[in-house]
């Protein structure tokens, strides 16, 4: 468990503790940040019969009969729900809620999990809505995502919502045990920091946009085919847009000599064809990247 978690488990130790838990819990971070390691945690706890106070943080016993089922995913008080594909069906949140009909076989309480809540369709987040609207004591929800400016208003104003925020820079870095001399590091960078192939196709992927933005010849279709095929590829754009941002204030050096007004204009580019890209899930990604590149040689043809 990060140590940057250790508040958040204390907090929630003193909830559980006090009976104080809220039934429904939205954990939010990017991807690494801990979500999944904190939801384990809380849910371990809450189905252990004999929770261990350890410096007022609880911890499950791992030998009661809930914790040996958890250990071996087959206890039947908690329910899993994952993506199928790129989305959450209305199937699958209507099976929460008819899993919480019910009492729980050996637990105290029922927990259910729905992890990537962001990819939940309309009808899902709707149906997830109703029972959140029907809170029962002994029944707790936890949601997990790295997108939470696209949940449903309703949804969140209903979930108490904890935001892990990992620390930056050279702390950070001494935290994962890595190294590095970048004072703007962040979790969102992790697979690079931890991947040698992902961080080379990183640099091949920044070095082929710079040359795009200094309007050099260069073969459009092979920073398409980057942008469209790579599943990094609209972390890599934010990243990149944020490195020519803090070029402006010199806080960082790049080869690139653009006007402030010309990266403010690509930034917001990159920003609609990122929102439309999480907002709209059957969005056709080749087409916004090839309408985003246009509309970036449009912006540097006008400088």
């Amino acid at each position: 468990m990060h140590s940057w978690l250790d508040q958040q488990q204390l907090l929630l130790s003193k909830q559980i503790a006090q009976i104080k838990l809220p039934h429904a819990i939205l954990i939010n971070g990017v991807e690494g940040a801990g979500k999944s390691d904190l939801s384990q945690w809380l849910i371990q706890v809450l189905s252990c019969a004999n929770p261990v106070n350890n410096q007022q943080v609880l911890l499950p016993c791992k030998i009661c009969k809930s914790c040996l089922l958890h250990k071996s995913h087959t206890y039947p008080d908690h329910l899993l729900i994952e993506s199928e594909g790129k989305s959450i069906g209305v199937d699958q949140v209507r099976q929460a809620s008819r899993f919480f009909e019910k009492k729980a076989q050996i637990g105290h309480c029922k927990t259910t999990l729905i992890t990537a809540a962001h990819q939940m369709t309309v009808s899902a987040a709707n149906a997830l809505l109703k029972t959140l609207e029907e809170p029962n004591a002994d029944n707790f929800i936890v949601l997990l995502t790295s997108e939470l400016e696209t949940l449903l208003p309703t949804i969140i104003s209903r979930c108490y919502v904890i935001d892990i925020r990992p620390p930056v820079g050279e702390k950070l870095l001494a935290e994962l045990k890595q190294s590095g001399t970048d004072p703007f590091v962040n979790l969102s960078h992790l697979k690079e920091l931890s991947d040698t192939f992902v961080k080379d196709q990183y640099q091949h992927f920044e070095s082929c946009f710079f040359t795009f933005l200094q309007n050099k010849p260069i073969n459009r279709s092979e920073i398409l085919s980057l942008l469209a095929e790579n599943t990094n590829s609209v972390r890599w754009l934010e990243k990149v847009m944020v490195k020519l941002m803090r070029q402006q204030y010199a806080w960082l050096k790049t080869e690139i000599l653009l006007s402030e007004q010309v990266i403010w204009s690509i930034y917001q580019l990159v920003l609609s064809a990122v929102k439309q890209l999480k907002l709209l899930m059957q969005a056709n990604k080749q087409f916004v990247f090839e309408k985003l590149l246009v509309d970036i040689t449009a912006v540097i043809d006008e400088k």
